[in-house]
């Protein structure tokens, strides 16, 4: 599977990583709602930024503005609840 994010450093050791398509691209306004008072990192790549979320240590999420994928970093000692919550992120938004 061809993406646009390369080099996946997990944020932290034994965490997985997945990717998300969506129906449209992710938008300023997207982060934003995303971000929710909870860290955000913008990471320079040769191209574009990389903007990196990270959802009360259960989540890092990375998306770029303009594509419709999403790279997920999920704690696996959660899974379940984790990407629980990132699905209902997500349909609020796509």
């Amino acid at each position: 599977m061809s993406t646009i994010f390369q080099n996946p450093i997990p944020p932290y050791p034994l965490w997985k990583r997945r990717f998300y398509r969506l129906s449209r691209p992710v938008t300023e306004d997207d982060i934003q709602v995303f971000q929710d008072n909870q860290e955000l990192v913008v990471r320079e790549t040769g191209s574009s930024q990389v903007h990196i979320i990270h959802k009360h240590s259960l989540l890092e999420i990375y998306g770029v503005i303009g594509e419709d994928e999403l790279e997920v970093f999920f704690n696996p000692d959660t899974e379940s609840y984790s990407l629980g919550y990132l699905d209902a992120l997500l349909m609020t938004r796509f």
